[in-house]
């Protein structure tokens, strides 16, 4: 089913707003917002697309969609994915002599989702479509308002659906960056089209509602979930590409990426086949570890470059950068070598693969089969629930502390407390963010945005006040080993006193930090009662 054409296809970019349209409701004047002085109606043209997809729905998950349109003035192969400002589309013409072959050039584009022989058709929509070009006085284009008549079949059942909608969409040449032209211009002939009688659509693309994936559609857990992994992996191969090309932050990112996942996965791993989501772990420990050791000596070299700027006048300070920062860069360079060369394109392809996985149907346990919105709420308050007891076993050992001159055995005790409320934190963070961000574009609403916002901010903030602690007790510990290897500092007080200083003050940052655990603590579970508050 692969056409020859190896081009990467014409781009074009989408800002779009759809409208549910009832029997009554006519397209307004538009002229009488001021910018717009024409409005010229096309001719109405017949579309017939169809989709497609693989049995789970692994690209729609993914934000993206492969479809070959006859009708109208763009008919082809087109592949939507999502960009900065709107939808990307990419388009290649129809190979007359193949016309059901996809182009080699569109199936690159969506490989990361699906293998060739597991796309299908899925869905055909037919559209009758009159458009409307808005422009200014000396006749730019401005915007196309398009009125269709909808009507659907979806391939896997034979299940019909009809509707009719109004799609506002930006040219080209404007974008809806808050505040812009674009941005106004949009939400005018929203409001417009409002006053007539639309309301915002009840899914974000025509598919959408076709597969029965619109708001009034009920999802399960598992789908839920798989929906969330999919993008995340889709975010991780290109955070990959980022850390293996040693750019700017792109160890981070991908580490971040993978503790979402992860995270993603302890609160809500309940809804998938236990050994698939045993299986995906030890993949993302195994890659977490090996970007955190790159991650880790960066972070300690970045530390001590900034922290020893603040000696400056301190006697025989500059030193210690070659002492502190340098073998950190240089076991930076050995953890990135590796990293490198043990990410062969298989072991990616296996991680990718073993992603691919929770999305599939067969996948999900019996707890996923239920609707997604209270099994998500459940496990979310299960793991507020983890973080409140392991609150309590820390301070627990906290308050069993002495003043002064903790022994190890107490300090280690008490480490591990710290170590696992901030676990915690960082779970019912990612899990949050996970149920707000990750289902943004779907009818999904586990959390209000607002209190899944407040909640992910105060999860972050307990979540790296403790890290901020454990980062310079590590320091400061660091500091102290390497000043005892060092026989100037051994042998004289002026070539020891930046290292005191430093591990000093590395000491003091973190029992600040600590010192605003009570207070980040308290807004977390406020939050979380908020949020999860029926």
């Amino acid at each position: 089913m692969t056409a020859t054409s190896d081009s990467a296809g014409e781009r074009h970019v989408e800002i779009e707003r759809k409208f549910d349209v009832p029997g009554a409701a006519t397209l307004p004047d538009l002229t009488k917002i001021g910018i717009v002085v024409h409005a010229v109606t096309a001719d109405p043209a017949h579309l017939d697309a169809t989709y497609y997809d693989t049995p789970s729905l692994m690209l729609i998950q993914a934000k993206v969609a492969l479809r070959r349109r006859t009708g109208g003035h763009d008919a082809g192969w087109h592949v939507k994915t999502t960009g900065e400002h709107g939808r990307i589309e990419r388009h290649w013409p129809i190979d007359s002599a193949a016309p059901d072959e996809i182009p080699v050039g569109a199936l690159r584009l969506v490989e990361a989702w699906a293998k060739p022989d597991e796309l299908a058709p899925v869905a055909r929509i037919e559209t009758t479509r009159t458009a409307t070009e808005l422009s200014d006085a000396e006749r730019r284009p401005l915007a196309e308002i398009a009125d269709d008549e909808v009507r659907t079949t979806d391939l896997r059942d034979g299940s019909v659906r009809q509707w009719h909608e109004w799609e506002a969409e930006l040219d080209e040449r404007l974008d809806d960056t808050p505040g812009s032209f674009g941005a106004l211009l949009l939400q005018a002939v929203s409001d417009r089209l409002v006053e007539a009688g639309a309301r915002p659509s009840s899914a974000v693309a025509k598919l959408q509602r076709a597969l029965g994936l619109d708001r009034g559609a009920q999802a399960t857990a598992a789908q839920t979930v798989a929906h969330i992994a999919q993008g995340l992996a889709a975010e991780l191969d290109s955070r990959l590409d980022d850390a293996i090309a040693d750019r700017p932050d792109g160890v981070h990112q991908a580490r971040i990426v993978i503790r979402r996942l992860r995270s993603l996965l302890d609160v809500y791993g309940v809804f998938v086949d236990p050994a698939i989501v045993r299986a995906t772990r030890r993949h993302l420990k195994r890659l977490g570890d090996d970007l955190g050791a790159a991650r880790d000596a960066e972070v300690r070299a970045r530390d001590a470059e900034q922290q020893v700027l603040q000696l400056q006048g301190v006697p025989a300070a500059r030193r210690l950068v070659g002492r502190l920062s340098e073998p950190a860069w240089r076991l930076y360079a050995v953890e990135h070598a590796r990293l490198t060369a043990d990410l062969t394109d298989e072991r990616r392809n296996d991680i990718a693969e073993q992603l691919r996985r929770l999305a599939d149907p067969k996948a999900a346990s019996p707890e996923g089969q239920t609707d997604a919105v209270p099994a998500l709420r459940a496990q979310l308050a299960e793991a507020v629930a983890s973080f409140v007891a392991d609150d309590h076993g820390l301070v627990e050992v906290w308050d069993r502390l002495p003043p002064t001159g903790a022994g190890v055995r107490a300090r280690l005790r008490f480490e591990h407390a710290l170590h696992e409320v901030r676990k915690d934190a960082r779970r019912i963070r990612y899990a949050a963010e996970a149920i707000s961000l990750g289902l943004a574009d779907t009818p999904v609403r586990v959390l209000e945005r607002t209190d899944a916002k407040r909640l992910t901010k105060a999860a972050k903030r307990l979540q790296d006040l403790l890290g901020d602690h454990r980062d310079d007790a590590l320091f400061a510990d660091h500091v102290l080993h390497v000043a005892a290897d060092d026989e100037r500092a051994r042998k004289t007080q002026r070539a020891a006193l930046p290292y005191y200083l430093l591990a000093l003050r590395a000491r003091e940052r973190g029992a600040e930090a600590l010192g605003r655990y009570g207070e980040a603590r308290d807004e977390l579970l406020a939050s979380a009662n908020a949020a999860l508050d029926d």
